[in-house]
C-alpha cells in the first residue's frame, strides 16, 4: 500500500515510468543512499527551526502579548493563526520527508560522447547539459557532515559564468550559477571527476568536438630549401625595394 501515492504522485508529476537518456549515453550516475540520509538531517534542522518558531509564537499570544495589545478580539484571531500554522506544521511535515525521498529517486546523472546531463527535481523539473567543450573547471566540494557520511558534490562550470547569471534552485544551493552543473551526492566524486577530464581532454585535443583520436600531422619543409638560400632570397628583395623607393626619390 506504501507504493500506491508513491506511484499516483508519479502519474500526477507526468514523470516517465523510464529514464528518458540522451543519445550516447556511456555511463549513469546516481546518488549514494547516504545523500538521501543527508538531505533528512538537512530537512529535520529546518523543521526543529520551524516548530521552535511556533512554540515561540504559542508563548507570546499565551503570556506576552496581553501586556503588549489588549484590544478586543485580537487574542482570538492570533490563536486562530497559530491554529493555522500548527495544522500547515503537522500536515507538511511528512509531505517533505516524502518529497525528499522522490527527488532522490529521480535524481541522475548521464555522461555521453559529447556532453553531461543531471537531471534532478520533483516539482520542477530541471535539466542542465553542458558540452564538454565547454568545460572550463571541475572542483569536488565536500561539507563536514558530507565527509562524516562519504560523500562529496561535483561541480562543473562553464564558459560564460558571472555574478549576474544566478538562477534559483531549491535544492541545496539557492544561488547556482546558470552555468554550473552539479553532480550531487555522490560516493565516487573522483571517478566522476576524472570520467568528465578524459572526454574534455579528448575533445579539446581534436578541436572539433568528436570524440575521436588525436591525429597529428608533420609537413616537410619543401626539397632543396635552407635557412641560407631563404636569407639571401629575403636579402635580394630588400635592395630591390631600396632601389625602387630611391629613383621615386630622384624623380
Amino acid at each position: 500500500m506504501a507504493d500506491v501515492p508513491h506511484a499516483w504522485l508519479l502519474r500526477w508529476l507526468k514523470v516517465p515510468s523510464e529514464r528518458q537518456l540522451p543519445e550516447g549515453t556511456v555511463r549513469v550516475f546516481n546518488a549514494a543512499p547516504a545523500y538521501l540520509n543527508y538531505r533528512r538531517v538537512l530537512l529535520a534542522l529546518k523543521q526543529v527551526g520551524v516548530l521552535v518558531g511556533a512554540v515561540v509564537g504559542w508563548l507570546f499570544i499565551s503570556h506576552w502579548m496581553p501586556m503588549i495589545l489588549d484590544f478586543p478580539y485580537t487574542r482570538p484571531i492570533m490563536y486562530a493563526l497559530e491554529a493555522f500554522v500548527w495544522v500547515g506544521y503537522v500536515v507538511m511535515l511528512p509531505v517533505s520527508f516524502f518529497v525528499i525521498r522522490l527527488d532522490y529517486e529521480l535524481r541522475w546523472y548521464a555522461l555521453t560522447d559529447r556532453s553531461l546531463r543531471v537531471h534532478e527535481g520533483v516539482m520542477s523539473l530541471r535539466e542542465k547539459t553542458m558540452t564538454f567543450a565547454n568545460i572550463q573547471q571541475i572542483s569536488i566540494q565536500q561539507n563536514p557532515l558530507q565527509r562524516l557520511l562519504g560523500i562529496a558534490d561535483v561541480k562543473v562550470e562553464t564558459a560564460g559564468g558571472g555574478s549576474g547569471s544566478r538562477a534559483s534552485d531549491a535544492d541545496l544551493d539557492p544561488a547556482e550559477h546558470l552555468h554550473e552543473a552539479r553532480f550531487r551526492g555522490v560516493s565516487d566524486p573522483e571517478a566522476i571527476r576524472d570520467a568528465i577530464l578524459e572526454r574534455v581532454r579528448r575533445h579539446r585535443d581534436t578541436g572539433l568536438g568528436e570524440p575521436t583520436e588525436l591525429v597529428t600531422r608533420h609537413q616537410e619543409p619543401p626539397a632543396g630549401a635552407s635557412p641560407v638560400a631563404a636569407a639571401q632570397e629575403l636579402l635580394a628583395e630588400v635592395r630591390e625595394l631600396r632601389g625602387t623607393l630611391a629613383s621615386r626619390r630622384t624623380s
